[in-house]
């Protein structure tokens, strides 16, 4: 038989043991700060690359070696976001986010991506964030400011001539990515008609105003206009397209004479209901699907 093990033996045995695992706790704690500190360089490399296409593939490798790193989720997003890729581009940007709740910029990203999905709602909420934790961004808060008086106009709320102008000095280009035009000088404005008719209810009255006043600033006073009209109806196409001709006709006429607004300064198109607008996020009150759309014509 074993003879019994001494006790000195077991607890020399018990000490190795100890030191054993002792040491694998050191090596496992020094190695969190070692990794991040990999980041930070990795981070630095990235910002000093000045070829783009470089700069892109080392923000790839980075996201696979620092995945919960803020900064290189919004880079990613970025990245992505320039390659249209923007349902994956919006996921490194919510996760940048929620790692970083005070990256506004990763905020300005969401807004950009929900714009380009066509989610006015969302864009909106989104550069709201951007810009109460960055008060001083121009473009998050120009960007906000236009995209509510574009909610506005959708709503068929009054716009003042400031937010009309707001909206059409715009350098930007217009978005056709989607029905909601939602980026540059475009505003699909939602006037107050009588029922199908051409005739504007006083709230319409009000809409037009402050859009022939407008048209009327040294601000915008040498921009040229192209004026649709749209109007949803559950008559025959043809109907429709003769009432929106009328109401096409008569906008014009009204900013021609009452604002003396020059006529070459005009262009008007008229749809009837040939096209529609999926502003069911928007608002709720809009069953005939009407609008007038008013867009800067660059030259």
């Amino acid at each position: 038989m074993m003879e019994a093990m001494p006790n000195c033996t077991v607890n020399i045995m018990k000490q190795r043991c100890w030191y054993v695992f002792l040491s694998l706790f050191v090596s496992v704690s020094l190695a969190a700060p070692v990794y991040a500190a990999d980041c930070q360089g990795i981070k630095k490399a990235i910002q000093a690359e000045r070829n783009l296409a470089l700069r892109r593939e080392k923000v790839a490798d980075a996201i696979l070696q620092c995945p919960d790193d803020p900064v290189l989720n919004y880079k990613y997003g970025l990245s992505l976001e320039r390659f249209r890729k923007y349902d994956k581009a919006l996921g490194y940007y919510k996760k940048a986010v929620l790692l970083d709740p005070k990256m506004g910029k990763a905020y300005a990203g969401m807004g950009d991506i929900y714009l380009y999905l066509g989610l006015l709602n969302e864009s909106i909420e989104a550069y709201q964030q951007a810009v109460k934790l960055m008060p001083t961004d121009d473009r998050a808060g120009n960007r906000l400011a236009r995209l509510q008086i574009k909610r506005k106009a959708l709503r068929g709320e009054v716009l003042t001539g400031v937010e009309f102008i707001k909206v059409m000095d715009n350098k930007g280009k217009i978005s056709n990515n989607t029905s909601l035009l939602l980026t540059g000088p475009v505003l699909q404005y939602q006037i107050a008609f009588a029922g199908n008719s051409d005739i504007l209810l006083p709230i319409g009255i009000s809409q037009l105003g402050a859009v022939g006043q407008a048209m009327q600033n040294d601000a915008i006073k040498d921009l040229r206009f192209e004026i649709s009209t749209h109007v949803g109806s559950s008559v025959s196409s043809s109907i429709a397209t003769e009432k929106s001709k009328k109401r096409a006709e008569m906008i014009k006429e009204q900013l021609v004479t009452n604002f003396q607004i020059n006529p070459n300064r005009i262009e008007i198109k008229w749809y009837g209901d040939s096209q529609t607008l999926e502003i069911d996020k928007v608002t709720e009150d809009w069953s005939l699907n009407h609008w007038v759309e008013f867009r800067n014509i660059k030259e």
